[in-house]
């Protein structure tokens, strides 16, 4: 088997690994929504960013669909952590649909923010992927009235004349690292800058933890959805010290990765649940354990 037989081998698990407080009051409400209402449930796009819990509701009987269109009047929309815009809950009523809100507090707090913003008079930057189901949330709420600027492109800065008064929001999964990039190109740039940093504490801890584990271990796993921003982000972070493989599950791991490996590094992203992570380790310990002593270490 795998690894160094004179050694000790270590699982590092990251504290903070896993899902966060905004996924897990999504998935509450998602569940008692279920279970009290007798009518379709449906979720517009995914209600988290991970495949298999997703795949797990809907065998649950909370369908996501990718329009309107799909869903029988009469039915319940939950509105999915990462928020819509209003024009969308509106044209939902509209249809006969019932609105179950489970955007993530942080998430509400980024559109509010960017709508005051825009009230004050101040052009809206938002920090973050255009493609990203929040990013796209918070640009509806301002009725399209924001920049997006992707912090490795910073291209659309020099195409476009800024108002002297800028706004800026953040992507709740951005990096702090991220976000400064865009303000110091901003900078020059304006005569008046306005920042609400609303990167998630939960995203900044499991940042901070990543390169912790990463300067101890000698590889890196780090599990969920590979349509998370957050999750992608983590193993970002974990390749430019050690090598890191970004997993959805224990499916995809391969043992000639801990090949004279003494220390394993696990971590996790805001929308993978516990038991996601407990299997990895689990096939960790069943598959590299010959005559070995295994040590679980919670950091």
């Amino acid at each position: 088997m795998i690894g160094n037989k004179h050694g000790r081998k270590k699982i590092l698990i990251g504290e903070k690994a896993g899902c966060c407080f905004g996924v897990n009051r999504a998935l509450k409400i998602a569940a008692q929504t279920r279970k009290n209402h007798s009518e379709n449930v449906y979720t517009l796009g995914p209600l988290i960013h991970n495949p298999r819990v997703i795949q797990k509701l809907a065998g649950e009987g909370i369908t996501p669909i990718e329009s309107l269109d799909q869903a029988a009047p009469g039915g319940i929309l939950i509105i999915r952590s990462h928020g819509v815009g209003p024009q969308l809950v509106a044209a939902a009523r509209d249809k006969g649909l019932k609105i179950v809100d489970a955007t993530c507090p942080f998430v509400k707090q980024e559109q509010n923010l960017a709508m005051g913003l825009l009230n004050q008079g101040y052009e809206v930057v938002v920090v973050g992927e255009a493609s990203h189901a929040e990013v796209i949330a918070v640009v509806d709420s301002l009725s399209g009235q924001a920049l997006v600027i992707a912090p490795d492109d910073l291209t659309p800065l020099a195409e476009r004349k800024l108002s002297p008064r800028v706004g800026v929001v953040c992507q709740t999964t951005q990096s702090q690292e991220g976000l400064n990039r865009v303000v110091n190109a901003l900078l020059p740039l304006v005569k008046e800058l306005k920042i609400y940093n609303t990167i998630c504490s939960a995203t900044t801890q499991r940042q901070n933890e990543v390169l912790a584990l990463a300067k101890t271990a000698q590889v890196l796993l780090v599990i969920g959805g590979k349509n998370s921003a957050n999750t992608r982000h983590l193993a970002e972070i974990g390749s430019s010290l050690v090598p890191t493989y970004h997993i959805e599950d224990k499916n995809e791991i391969k043992p000639e990765w801990f090949r004279n490996i003494d220390t394993i590094g696990i971590t996790a992203g805001a929308s993978t649940p516990q038991e996601q992570i407990e299997e990895v380790v689990n096939w960790l310990e069943e598959n590299l354990q010959e005559e070995l002593e295994w040590t679980k270490e919670i950091k």
